[in-house]
């Protein structure tokens, strides 16, 4: 008597090498290095701008997350920014203290994006991306008619975080809080497209239909995307709310979205080094523009910057020094050969 032994159809997660445990070292160290300038060479104010890139990164790498990875586009990142401030504002005006906040701002951001994501997931990305702008206004807009909770159009100062002796109203300490937040959440980004969900999302990304047939539960896999994306955002904004002391609605309006979106376009929608180096850029080029006393520049620069960038760079900052580094590997790969 024969036994047969059935075979297991291949999946994807049979079928991809097991993850390395620390795949991106090499740009986890570039970006320490990095993260070290800002403590050796900068004063008060260069920090507290250093302090605002890592704030507005880690909302963009939430929407790296989304539209990079999953494919899903979003004009509603400014307004999880949004919620994630104002969640943080309302828990420190109870007296309670930044681990109940940070709590309250993933909870408030999860909630929100599962409200706003199940019944739209389904949508087609063009549709999915009018109902996201369509949220973002509606927020935009409870924000200044809320005024005994939010202080309707005229702002409400924010109370800084102090963490293990930091205080966020300092510069130098607002950036060091801020990085704090931002280093894990970075090595989880560069880490997630080495998981079984990366790779589900990655999949979405580049063909429904061929994710459906290797048995990419879709629905699901979005909703977990677009939650994530909205923490990140929520978590941004909770940090830039206590970085500037101050926040009002027109902070976290639709340019503040379309502010988000350029950065991860100009650096790279499918690297997460690509949303720290548009991020980067988005903000400090305003700067630049004020040194040389022509801040009015800004916006037309920012366009052409934008539509060249599409044009030209289909996979922004990133993708150029990704072709540098593979012209570089394949002449060391000749020269062995010869």
């Amino acid at each position: 008597m024969t036994t047969q032994i059935r075979q297991l159809p291949a999946t994807p997660s049979m079928m991809s090498p097991p993850p390395a445990r620390w795949p991106h070292l090499s740009t986890v160290v570039i970006v320490g290095l990095i993260a070290a300038v800002p403590l050796v060479f900068f004063g008060d104010y260069w920090m507290f701008v250093a302090a605002k890139i890592l704030a507005f990164g880690i909302a963009a790498m939430g929407l790296q997350i989304l539209y990079g990875r999953a494919g899903l586009m979003s004009l509603a990142q400014g307004a999880f920014m949004g919620v994630g401030a104002y969640a943080g504002y309302l828990v420190a005006q109870s007296g309670l203290g930044p681990g109940i906040q940070l709590l309250a701002v993933i909870g408030a951001a999860s909630l929100v994006a599962l409200i706003v994501g199940l019944p739209t997931l389904r949508l087609s990305p063009l549709r999915l991306a009018i109902v996201t702008l369509a949220f973002g206004e509606l927020f935009n807009w409870l924000l200044i008619n809320s005024t005994e909770w939010t202080g309707g159009s005229q702002g409400a100062p924010v109370e800084p975080l102090i963490i293990f002796g930091f205080d966020t109203s300092y510069p130098l300490d607002a950036y060091l809080v801020a990085l704090a937040f931002a280093v894990p959440l970075t090595l989880f980004a560069l880490n997630l497209g080495q998981t079984h969900l990366g790779r589900r999302m990655m999949a979405i990304r580049d063909s429904e239909m061929a994710a459906v047939s290797v048995g990419v539960f879709i629905p699901k896999t979005k909703i977990i995307a677009f939650v994530l994306s909205a923490v990140f955002g929520g978590i941004g904004g909770w940090l830039y709310s206590a970085t500037t002391g101050f926040i009002a609605p027109p902070d976290f309006d639709l340019f503040a979205s379309v502010f988000l979106l350029a950065a991860v376009v100009i650096g790279g929608s499918r690297s997460v080094a690509g949303a720290w180096m548009g991020t980067a850029f988005i903000v400090l080029l305003p700067e630049g523009f004020n040194l040389i006393g022509q801040p009015n520049l800004y916006a037309l620069a920012g366009g052409l910057l934008l539509a060249t960038t599409a044009l030209l760079l289909p996979d922004g900052f990133s993708g150029v020094f990704a072709h540098i580094k593979s012209l570089i590997t394949r002449m060391r790969a000749q020269e062995d050969r010869a």
